[in-house]
Formats: structure tokens, sequence, C-alpha cells
């Protein structure tokens, strides 16, 4: 990680029963994107702490250390902690904590569970994301 950048988690939360992750689909000063649900770490959390914590923050969604499993990391821009965690739950929360207090007309955030068979449809952002979410994907069906 470059000197003074901040570490970001995120967990890819799967429910086997749909076959589906949730998302957040982004619309943001019209570019249209998905992102893994997460966020960046607070004083001299864990990764793990920092994606259990976002998670409750913008999903209203309580994980524990136990529920959640590193699956990889993303290196694009900034170096991101990916975990995995299985729900049976198919209902989809509203967005709330800080997401909730900058949604806009021209920021918007809207949780959704996608189909992995269709995550090559959808412009998950970063690149590097979409690539290794679809290669563990295809890991846990083989």
């Amino acid at each position: 990680m470059k000197l003074g950048q901040k570490m970001r988690a995120r967990i890819v939360i799967y429910n086997e029963n749909i076959n589906s992750i949730l998302l957040i689909h982004r619309i943001k000063n019209k570019r249209d994107y998905w992102v893994i649900p997460g966020g960046g770490a607070q004083n001299s959390e864990t990764p793990c702490q920092t994606a259990i914590r976002e998670i409750n923050e913008e999903l209203q969604m309580k994980f524990k250390v136990n529920d959640i499993s590193y699956i990889f990391d993303i290196n694009e821009k900034e170096r991101q902690k990916i975990y995995f965690a299985k729900t049976d739950s198919i209902y989809t929360p509203n967005i709330s904590g800080e997401e909730a207090m900058r949604s806009s007309n021209n920021n918007i955030y809207i949780p959704t569970w996608i189909n992995i068979t269709i995550l090559d449809k959808i412009n998950l952002q970063p690149k590097e994301a979409l690539k290794k979410l679809e290669n563990f994907c295809l890991e846990r069906t083989n």
C-alpha cells in the first residue's frame, strides 16, 4: 500500500437459494456501475473488522468474524481485501449510513441481488474485481 493510503475491505454476500450476490448499483454523475459493498478502515481496524463494520453500516446486515472468509485482494487503484459470506436472506436492504446521507439525484446507491450467471453483463468496478469474482464463482460451482 502507498504511504497514507487507506486499506479497504468488502464482502461478497452470496445467497445459494437464488444463486445471487448482493451488489450495490451506483449511478454517479451519469456514470453507471456496480460495486461489492464495503469501505475504508477506521483507526487500527483489521480488514476483517472493516468489512463487517462497513456491511453493517451500509446495509444493516450483521456478520461475525466466523461468518466471513477471505477470498482475494484487489490491487487496481488501492489495496482492497475481499471476503465471502453466505446468507439465507433474500431481503434487499436499503442503503444506510454515510452512503444514505450522500445519496442524491446525481449520486445513487441501490443494493441489488445479481445472479452470478450474469456478472459479465454488468459494469462491476474495479474490472479486476469482476475477473476475480467470476473465477471464484466458477471454482465454487465446479
